[in-house]
């Protein structure tokens, strides 16, 4: 987001608010609850989104040094190792050993290695991925060359720090992965010189389409957040722009955004007056706040099921040292909490949803005309699933 953007963006905001309105869609839209709870539909989702398309995994510093990694349960049951190599190259494996396929690291866990090694025979890898060890290969494997025994690699793409994967090792992720706007965004939230300050992990009750729903309208904002979010944002007031992707940036006015109209442009700052929330198809957030970045990943282990992990990402320590002050610490322990918080308030709701999908008392949802990015969100989902209306309604 450059400046001009930012300013523009600024005054729709305002334009909107003093005629009493926000962003609409032409129509309001009905979807069957199949989509969230058919085991065909999700087949397709795997198959269609997330197997065969590039993805949005984190971002680089995650693993900020050489040798530093992460191991992330993923799509499928796949288990994804994200390592910085001794060249500074970020590069992500299957977390397999080609022996006899053990992981090298449990999922979740994450440090600095030079080596991995095999926790079942001692085969051992580099950072590059390359077969560097392994008892007794000489005599017992003789006939196999160790060069090719090497990590199974996915090819990766980083963009202005966010790290993008595609899971068929055979594509490319290309260089277009994300709209012109969306990596000015990356480089507007300075994500190639935040830190990770904390993460946490657990598995809902829900399907991944309902929790991706919660972050982009405000139409809840005043009943489900009435004592967290509520007091601060302008109500069910947002804009939002897509650019012909599967990413999408979402403004989230609060009310210091009112006093813009007395301040000159020049001090005008969306970080100040909004929730700044990018979403990057078909899973995977970036929610902006004054102080902080989190990244809100969601990994859709079946149609009732998703893992969420939350990364805070916070500025370096303002006196250049290794350490934040006691200060920093507590304010970014605070945001952590108060995150988790406002995002649990959704997550309460997101289960209950489902399971009274899955009952199936209800036949059918409803977006009304201001949830315009839900209409959007499903219109690109169906298009990226290769849908016509008639084939949806045969699905499941």
């Amino acid at each position: 987001m450059d400046r001009k953007t930012e300013i523009r963006l600024i005054k729709e905001v305002l334009a909107l608010k003093d005629k009493g309105e926000t962003q609409y869609h032409e129509s309001t839209q009905t979807h069957p609850i199949e989509r969230y709870v058919s085991d065909d539909w999700f087949k397709l989702e795997k198959e269609r989104l997330f197997l065969n398309k590039p993805m949005f995994l984190g971002v680089a510093n995650e693993v900020p040094n050489v040798g530093d990694y992460q191991a992330v349960e993923w799509i499928n049951g796949l288990s994804l190792l994200m390592v910085r190599g001794a060249d500074n190259q970020i590069r992500v494996f299957a977390n397999a050993c080609r022996h006899r396929s053990a992981r090298l690291v449990e999922n979740g866990q994450s440090g600095c290695k030079k080596r991995f090694s095999c926790p079942y025979h001692a085969w051992t890898y580099n950072t590059e991925g390359e077969l560097v060890g392994a008892p007794e290969f000489e005599s017992g494997f003789s006939d196999l060359d160790k060069k090719k025994l090497g990590l199974v690699e996915f090819n990766t793409r980083v963009v202005n720090g966010a790290v993008f994967i595609h899971l068929n090792p055979d594509e490319q992720v290309p260089e277009n992965v994300v709209s012109p706007e969306t990596a000015s965004g990356f480089k507007y939230l300075d994500l190639e010189k935040q830190r990770v300050y904390k993460r946490r992990s657990y598995i809902l009750k829900s399907n991944w389409k309902i929790l991706s729903e919660g972050g982009i309208e405000a139409y809840h904002y005043n009943v489900a957040h009435r004592n967290t979010l509520a007091p601060f944002f302008l109500g069910n007031l947002s804009t939002w722009e897509s650019w012909g992707g599967r990413d999408m940036r979402m403004i989230l006015p609060k009310k210091p955004m009112l006093e813009a109209k007395n301040m000159p442009e020049e001090q005008w700052d969306m970080r100040q007056f909004a929730n700044v929330f990018y979403t990057m198809a078909p899973t995977m957030a970036l929610l902006a706040q004054p102080d902080n970045i989190s990244i809100i990943k969601m990994v859709p282990l079946s149609p009732g099921e998703t893992r969420l992990e939350e990364v805070l990402l916070v500025d370096a320590p303002k006196d250049g040292s290794d350490d934040w002050s006691e200060d920093e610490l507590k304010m970014h322990e605070t945001n952590y909490n108060l995150v988790h918080k406002i995002l649990s308030e959704d997550w309460v709701l997101g289960e209950t949803i489902q399971a009274n999908m899955e009952s199936g008392a209800v036949k059918e949802i409803h977006f009304g005309r201001f949830e315009s990015a839900l209409t959007w969100f499903h219109d690109q989902y169906e298009k990226e699933l290769g849908l016509t209306d008639n084939k949806v309604a045969k699905i499941g």
